[in-house]
């Protein structure tokens, strides 16, 4: 049994993993602000029943308040985001001066670890700011590479911004862009599966100051491989036959995109686009990494055909609706 200090712990990721948290015996502690305990109070109230204990404050508490709910607990796994992620270096200083943290796992999920700072400045120059922090203070440290969430990416067969969708039918006119090849294999993993090994890895020696990452034999595929693996079970399963109208997307097509996007956002998702499916994240892992499946091979994860048999559940729904 393990203490651990959650924050970012309303989130969807960081839900999962206080629930997890708990499942293996550990005793959760959430860092919630007051607004949070208000406009989340559903999800509050759902840690509270399984056993997570809440504790008032953030990343913009007291310096003072931090450092004495650090001395409360061993391990520290922050899932914040947006301007969160810079304000973690307050996080890592409380623990610096608490000195009782054996284990700091910063909010890293996606595909930093694997590409580095470079490839995505907006969004990752701030992580890698959190991990010199970390390192500098000599605090130890777990660093969780996840890749891509199936729901953003296995629902767009590779095409960001298509969560809470279903891949097309190839029976309609939508064509399916492919980026470069379309051959490159990216990872990507099922949501349940990234909070499950993610909890699995408190307190566990062998992913200190590693990088752990989540990367299962069968979660890595290509966009071709993908709108196969979706070409046939829409077939097999409903009867609608044929191929998906691809649509290829040159990478110098992709670098003007980018070039010519304004909005952080966007900017930001297109990058991410260029890393996953034109440069890959399927390198050799170092002497500083770790797999997840690897090390806990009792867990069984959900291989990514296997998630795709959900959408074709959400596919015949929208079928049903539109006849």
């Amino acid at each position: 049994m393990v203490k651990v200090l959650i924050v970012g712990a309303t989130g969807f990721l960081g839900n999962m993993i206080a629930k997890e948290a708990v499942k293996l015996g550990h005793q959760v502690t959430a860092l919630v602000s007051e607004a949070s305990q208000t406009n989340k109070k559903d999800i509050v109230d759902g840690l509270k029943a399984v056993g997570v204990q809440i504790k008032t404050g953030s990343l913009d508490s007291a310096h003072k308040d931090l450092v004495d709910v650090l001395k409360t607990v061993e391990v520290v796994v922050s899932v914040v985001n947006g301007p969160g992620v810079a304000n973690q270096t307050k996080l890592v200083a409380a623990a610096k001066e608490a000195g009782t943290i054996k284990q700091f796992m910063p909010s890293e999920f996606g595909v930093f670890g694997a590409v580095g700072e470079a490839s995505v400045p907006l969004m990752f120059g701030p992580k890698a700011q959190v991990r010199k922090a970390l390192e500098a203070a000599g605090i130890p440290h777990t660093y969780v590479v996840s890749y891509g969430f199936a729901s953003y990416w296995a629902n767009g067969l590779g095409e960001l911004g298509q969560k809470n969708r279903v891949p097309p039918s190839p029976s309609t006119s939508n064509k399916v862009p492919f980026y470069g090849t379309g051959r490159t294999k990216l990872v990507m993993n099922v949501e349940e599966d990234i909070a499950a090994y993610t909890a699995r890895a408190i307190g566990d020696v062998r992913t200190i100051n590693k990088q752990l990452h989540v990367r299962p034999p069968l979660n890595a595929l290509s966009q071709h491989d993908m709108a196969y693996i979706w070409e046939d079970k829409i077939f097999r399963q409903l009867c609608i036959g044929s191929r998906l109208d691809r649509a290829f997307v040159p990478n110098a097509d992709l670098e003007q995109r980018i070039a010519s996007a304004q909005d952080p956002i966007k900017k930001t998702l297109l990058q991410l686009q260029k890393v996953f499916t034109v440069d890959g994240v399927t390198t050799p892992l170092g002497a500083n990494d770790v797999e997840a499946s690897r090390l806990y091979p009792d867990y069984f994860y959900t291989p990514i055909a296997k998630y795709m048999n959900n959408l074709i559940d959400t596919f015949r729904v929208q079928l049903a609706a539109e006849e």
